[in-house]
């Protein structure tokens, strides 16, 4: 990153933030402190443009994709609605509808974060990927969980709701470990906040990664499949080299995406 990068929030850069529903979660003085504190860092704005070209990318693929039909898949409001009606109890004439649980339908989601040496040169990038989760998480009610890591796991940043703490951002964004990079006991970390979990639907699990391990000869794949299976955690990873994930796979992932395709 030079220092003749650009540091102006351009209108477009202006739309995606007043159109996520993280940044709206914000109020007014809220929103007006974000964008003071980071509206003329560069790493801020480089994050937020690849966070566009990345929903701009997704845009163009589905479009290319076959209409899915209305009937084929439940719209959110319809999912809460059947969640509702699943979790309501009936006791003679008397219906119990647990309303509050409308507050928190979704387990939260986690997202590994690897901050090792080797992985400086696409901070932006990797930070950039996890900006448009702040929008999901708070479209769904759901809190986010940042789990940075190098040799072990850092601090865990949650994210109430998704919504975008201004503290907790800054915090997010500027803060990048080195070192080596072990992934058994950041993947341990996240199970152990799953367990912690109580909600139980939707157990969303990312990790973003060089697959450059310096402990992957201990990984029993197995034994984290088995894991993964038992909490029902549906893992995705991000992985910067196909090349590199092949020489260290990680094989219990349900998908997996390349950054370099």
């Amino acid at each position: 990153m030079t220092n003749e990068y650009k540091t102006v929030l351009t209108d477009k850069i202006l739309h995606f933030l007043y159109r996520n529903v993280s940044f709206q979660a914000l109020d007014e003085n809220e929103q007006q402190q974000f964008l003071e504190k980071f509206g003329k860092q560069p790493l801020f704005i480089e994050v937020i443009e690849i966070a566009i070209a990345l929903e701009e990318m997704i845009a163009e693929v589905e479009a290319t994709m076959p209409k899915i039909q209305d009937r084929d898949y439940l719209f959110p409001i319809e999912q809460q609605k059947q969640l509702l009606k699943d979790r309501t109890v009936i006791d003679g004439n008397v219906l119990y509808v647990p309303f509050e649980e409308m507050k928190n339908l979704y387990s939260p989601m986690i997202v590994i974060l690897q901050q090792s040496d080797a992985m400086q040169g696409v901070e932006a990038f990797t930070k950039g990927t996890i900006l448009p989760l702040f929008n999901l998480c708070a479209v769904q009610k759901r809190d986010l969980i940042i789990l940075p890591f190098s040799n072990k796991p850092a601090q865990p940043l949650l994210f109430k709701n998704g919504t975008l703490e201004i503290e907790l951002f800054n915090q997010f964004l500027q803060h990048f470990l080195t070192g080596d990079a072990q992934i058994m006991p950041a993947i341990d970390k996240a199970i152990e906040l799953f367990t912690q979990d109580n909600i139980g639907h939707q157990r969303d699990l990312m990790i973003i990664t060089d697959n450059q391990f310096s402990d992957f000869h201990k990984l029993n794949q197995e034994v984290a499949a088995g894991k993964m299976q038992e909490l029902d955690i549906d893992l995705a990873v991000i992985a910067m080299s196909e090349t590199a994930f092949e020489k260290q796979p990680i094989s219990f992932a349900d998908k997996v995406f390349f950054a370099n395709d």
